[in-house]
């Protein structure tokens, strides 16, 4: 009994014990969640306190109660302005009443709003905030707080703005780009679809621009093009739209037009707005501009079809003497298809020797001989039979051919000349002319003392034409390069003199030892008495100044007795002979000299 006694003692006392170290561990467990949750909430103190994101916490009707360092640091105000006060204190104007309303509706339906808000800080500035606010609801689903959690994206935005604008824009004169204007363009056509009206597109291409770039250097030619981009905005409507494509071509998109002469007029206006000179530099610049235009939906319906077609309109109109317009109709197509055949036979032209040289004789006016030939490239074309000059030079210029086709005709007609002398033949020179791309070159002169090495020819048995027309810009390096070539004991003599409007200047600059009068002047003397005057003035300041005359295309005897008279030295032209081949010319050079 006692031991039974004893044990049921001994029970409770253990489970006192028990219950004691429970009570012990509970409290222990309480400390240790109490030491945790206090971590917990100072974390997230120091989150709310240190983060970078601006913090702001309302209650349900709005009252500012929460705001951390980071929402002062982008509002400007303290804890004190706007604790107790409601989130319009931030309030910048730029959104409707609209706006907001879709905001509290997404923030009620879907518990938040993720967006952008511009807001004003304390000192008025306004900046662009992306921002989310979360409503905090209870258990029962009642809302208690909103908090907001944003960030000031001003800075990343601007810069993000200027990404695109430049994707979108021409760094040079901040028109729209290639970019935008198809952008602009498809716009357009939906819009003119839907009403049944007209979109004219223009594309317009400054006429000689690549002279005064190449001459006059890059920056000369970038201010051209602002300049140029100035003056076209001013031209047109709010609703039109000018870009630029690259280089010296413009487009306009006239959208909304009721019928063809309304292009016409953008145009015509267009060309009277680049008249005036430009004043750059210490320069003075005419510029005139082709325009090429197609409408829609007559010359196309989608975009690479419109600007073809404006495009080809363009060529027509440069081929017309430039500073003109040119609706599009469809021969061009055609007439642009042939030219690049035309192109791609020029390239085989010169490797399947197909081009020729023909002499064309200089004859002395005082005794009859032959004194010189003028070389003159041919081109016989295996199916189209003689290909003018005047149709492929200038796509020989166009395409940088000319450059391998100029060298070919030096070497060929230095050659040619050494051969004629070796047959004791009495020639004095043999001219060539030089292309504007080759007197660009600064290899020019080595190209012709390696001709003239190459063949033997003497240096003064070589005179190189140089074109009154392409002097006009970049006068010093060209003067340079005369200098050079002269010293070297080659002649200089200018061709066309007296076509351009700056030819007694060119007498006075350059080192030149003849002057080519040009046909437009000779072929009158006989029945115009201003033209005679002219160049019987011309031959008598030439003489003065020591040079040769040579007159261009002298056609019948009166012409030849009027120059003789007026003591030009030598005559050129079909009344001694048309040009020939080398082996003709051959024949009429031993018969001379005889």
């Amino acid at each position: 009994m006692e031991d039974q006694m004893k044990s049921k003692e001994q029970l409770i006392a253990e489970l006192k014990q028990l219950q004691k170290q429970i009570e012990a561990q509970r409290e222990a467990a309480e400390k240790n969640r109490s030491k945790q949750s206090d971590e917990h909430l100072r974390l997230v103190a120091d989150v709310f306190e240190s983060t970078l994101e601006g913090v702001m916490v309302t209650d349900a009707k709005g009252t500012i109660l929460l705001v951390n360092p980071a929402f002062s640091m982008v509002t400007g105000y303290s804890p004190e302005e706007v604790i107790g006060k409601n989130p319009r204190i931030l309030n910048s104007g730029k959104h409707d009443a609209e706006f907001y309303v879709n905001m509290w509706a997404c923030i009620h339906e879907c518990g938040h709003w993720r967006g952008e808000i511009w807001n004003r800080r304390k000192n008025g500035e306004i900046y662009l905030q992306l921002v989310t606010i979360s409503a905090i609801k209870d258990e029962s689903g009642k809302t208690l707080y909103y908090a907001a959690v944003f960030s000031d994206i001003t800075e990343r935005k601007r810069y993000e703005e200027q990404i695109k604008y430049h994707a979108y824009h021409d760094s040079l004169t901040g028109l729209p780009n290639r970019l935008l204007f198809h952008d602009r363009l498809s716009q357009a056509l939906v819009h003119a679809n839907r009403n049944r009206q007209m979109v004219a597109v223009l594309f317009l291409d400054l006429d000689r621009f690549k002279v005064i770039n190449d001459s006059l250097g890059h920056a000369v030619g970038d201010l051209l093009l602002k300049a140029v981009a100035e003056r076209l905005t001013g031209c047109l409507r709010e609703g039109d739209t000018l870009s630029r494509l690259g280089g010296d071509e413009f487009t306009v998109i006239i959208p909304d037009i009721a019928e063809e002469k309304d292009a016409a007029k953008v145009a015509r206006k267009i060309i009277n707005a680049l008249f005036p000179p430009f004043v750059l530099d210490g320069h003075e610049f005419f510029v005139n501009t082709s325009i090429g235009i197609s409408l829609y939906p007559v010359d196309g319906t989608d975009i690479e079809t419109l600007i073809k077609n404006a495009d080809a309109a363009m060529y027509r109109a440069k081929e017309r003497g430039g500073n003109h317009y040119q609706f599009y109709t469809p021969d061009m197509n055609a007439k642009a298809v042939e030219k690049l055949a035309m192109e791609t036979d020029l390239h085989r032209a010169v490797d399947r020797e197909e081009l020729t040289v023909c002499y064309q004789p200089l004859v002395g006016s005082f005794d009859g001989r032959i004194v010189g030939a003028e070389a003159l490239i041919r081109w016989q074309h295996p199916e189209l039979g003689p290909v003018s000059p005047a149709e492929f030079i200038p796509l020989a210029e166009e395409t940088g051919l000319i450059t391998q086709i100029g060298e070919w005709v030096l070497r060929t007609a230095c050659k040619q000349m050494k051969e004629w002398q070796e047959a004791n033949l009495s020639l004095d020179r043999v001219c060539v002319n030089l292309s504007v791309r080759q007197l660009r070159q600064d290899e020019l002169v080595a190209t012709v003392v390696s001709a003239l090495q190459e063949t033997g020819l003497a240096p003064n048995c070589l005179e190189l034409e140089i074109s009154e027309s392409i002097t006009l810009h970049n006068l010093e390096q060209i003067i340079d390069t005369l200098h050079n070539l002269q010293m070297l004991g080659v002649r200089i003599s200018i061709d066309d003199f007296g076509a351009g409007y700056s030819s007694l200047m060119y007498l006075k600059k350059f080192p030149i030892d003849t002057i080519k009068i040009d046909q437009s002047l000779v072929q009158d003397v006989v029945t115009n008495s201003d033209d005679a005057a002219i160049v019987a003035a011309v031959i008598a300041l030439a003489h003065t100044l020591k040079l040769e005359v040579v007159a261009e295309g002298v056609e019948n005897e009166a012409q030849f007795e009027f120059l003789s008279s007026c003591q030009c030295d030598i005559i050129q032209g079909y009344f001694f002979s048309k040009p020939l081949s080398a082996k003709k010319f051959e024949e009429l050079l031993r018969d001379n000299n005889a």
